[in-house]
């Protein structure tokens, strides 16, 4: 054990980041029983080609769900909503969602990594276009009304050439018809290590991807979007989390008035708002 516990020394000195990364990881787990909702702050972000990474940070939802999610750092999309919308702490949030999809064009049928991300997302990380234009809050906007394409730079490189005649090219995702308005900057893989989206599609145009009634941008019991936001300057985390609470626990009364909830106990009820 004691030639076991030397070599783990050993390594833990050899990994600085991963040793801070799993420390503040354990903190983050051990505040979530009396919080929960808190921010993470992601560390691997300062290595990202984005404005001002060290504001950047992942909300986190934690205790209690009456319903379905794809994981601790997930939240409904209307949630995200009411964030965005009444926060006092953030200069912007985004969303985003990752997925496999069929991309169809001249012929031709694969399997993308793809996005699905708000219309703030590139404005919000500051990330330019390389080539016609990224996503803005223009295209948030209706359900189903944004048939738009955003083309990373490795993939527009690797598999259209880097021909610049790709702005304006109808191609088909999922079944689905759209149209590929830009490539995003150089250099910028996603936010995500070890996931590099290929192409991204507005949030809105979920439904229209995605076979089935899962995880509807209508349904406030499915948690599946990561949504991020960016620190105001001079605000800390601490007091982020402090500003942002009151406002989490107001959603949280909210949804357990919703219809959604007659089917549950009491109990449930009471203490899914009671956590934190």
């Amino acid at each position: 054990m004691l030639q076991d516990l030397r070599y783990a020394f050993r390594a833990l000195r050899k990994s600085p980041l991963f040793v801070i990364v799993a420390v503040v990881s354990l903190a983050l787990g051990i505040g979530a029983n009396a919080a929960i909702f808190s921010l993470v702050n992601q560390l691997m972000l300062e290595l990202l080609p984005v404005k001002h990474p060290e504001q950047l940070v992942l909300l986190q939802a934690k205790g209690e769900h009456y319903g379905s999610n794809t994981g601790d750092n997930s939240i409904s999309y209307p949630m995200y909503q009411d964030f965005r919308d009444k926060n006092p702490v953030f200069a912007g949030m985004f969303c985003k969602y990752g997925m496999r999809l069929s991309l169809t064009t001249e012929g031709r049928t694969e399997l993308v990594s793809a996005e699905l991300v708000s219309g703030n997302y590139f404005p919000v990380l500051g990330v330019r276009a390389a080539l016609g234009r990224v996503f803005t809050a223009s295209d948030d906007l209706v359900q189903g009304g944004h048939p738009l394409v955003v083309l990373s730079y490795g993939y527009w490189t690797t598999r259209f050439a880097a021909d610049p005649g790709v702005i304006g090219r109808k191609i088909v995702v999922a079944g689905y018809p759209m149209t590929i308005v830009g490539v995003s900057q150089a250099g910028f893989d996603g936010v995500e290590k070890g996931y590099s989206p290929q192409i991204r599609i507005p949030m809105m145009m979920k439904h229209e991807v995605t076979a089935g009634p899962w995880y509807s941008l209508n349904d406030r019991r499915g948690r599946f979007v990561q949504a991020f936001g960016r620190l105001k300057p001079g605000e800390t985390m601490e007091q982020a989390k402090a500003g942002l609470q009151p406002l989490f626990h107001q959603i949280l009364s909210g949804e357990v008035r919703e219809k959604d909830f007659a089917k549950t106990t009491d109990y449930t009820g009471s203490n899914f708002c009671a956590c934190g």
